[in-house]
C-alpha cells in the first residue's frame, strides 16, 4: 500500500519487492532510492513486509508511485465499511479468476500473441487483490503494521492498524 503525507509518498517494504520485481520502467530516482539504503533488502516474514519503511520525496518519484493503480492507496479504502471492502475483495477475485479463465480458454496463437501484456494486466489485479486482502486481514485484527509517523488517523493520533473498534464489523 501506499500513503501520501505532505508530497512524500510511503510505501510497504512488500511494495518496493513488488515494483523491483515486476515493474519494467521504474524511475531511476526511485531505483536509486530503494538501493541506498546500505542494508540488504530482507523481507522476514510477510508482518516485516508489511510495515511502511520507505518514504519517496522526489516529485517525478511521487508522481510515478501515485498514478500506479495496482498499488493500493491506504486513504482510498481505510474509511471503506469492511463489509464494502469484502465486497470489493471478492468482486474483484471473482472478476480476475475469470479473465484468466476466458485467457486460457483462448487458442495457442491467441494466448502466444497476447502473454506478455496479459500476464502484467493478471499480475497488476493480483497485486492489488492481494493489497486489499492484508488490509482486510489488518481490519480484523489479524495481522498488524505500523503507519509512518506523521499519518494522522481519524482520531488524530498516530497507529498501527488493527483499525480501530468502530471499523471492525
Amino acid at each position: 500500500m501506499k500513503i501520501l503525507i505532505n508530497g512524500t509518498v510511503y510505501l510497504q517494504k512488500y511494495e518496493v519487492a513488488y515494483i523491483t520485481h515486476e515493474i519494467e520502467s521504474i524511475p531511476y530516482d526511485i531505483m536509486e532510492e530503494i538501493f541506498a539504503k546500505k542494508e540488504a533488502f530482507v523481507m522476514n516474514g510477510i508482518a516485516d513486509g508489511l510495515n511502511f519503511e520507505y518514504a519517496f520525496r522526489q516529485p517525478e518519484s511521487v508522481e510515478w508511485l501515485i498514478a500506479q493503480d495496482e498499488i493500493v492507496n491506504y486513504d482510498e479504502y481505510i474509511q471503506m465499511p469492511l463489509s464494502e471492502l469484502k465486497k470489493l475483495h471478492r468482486r474483484m477475485r471473482k472478476k480476475h479468476r475469470k479473465e484468466i479463465h476466458d485467457f486460457n480458454k483462448q487458442d495457442d496463437y491467441a494466448r502466444r500473441s497476447q502473454y506478455e501484456a496479459k500476464s502484467r494486466e493478471f499480475n497488476k489485479t493480483g497485486h492489488k487483490i492481494s493489497s486489499l486482502g492484508y488490509l482486510i486481514k489488518a481490519r480484523k485484527g489479524k495481522i498488524k503494521f505500523v503507519l509512518p509517523s506523521g499519518y494522522q488517523t481519524e482520531d488524530k493520533s498516530h497507529a498501527s492498524i488493527s483499525a480501530p473498534a468502530h471499523y471492525k464489523k
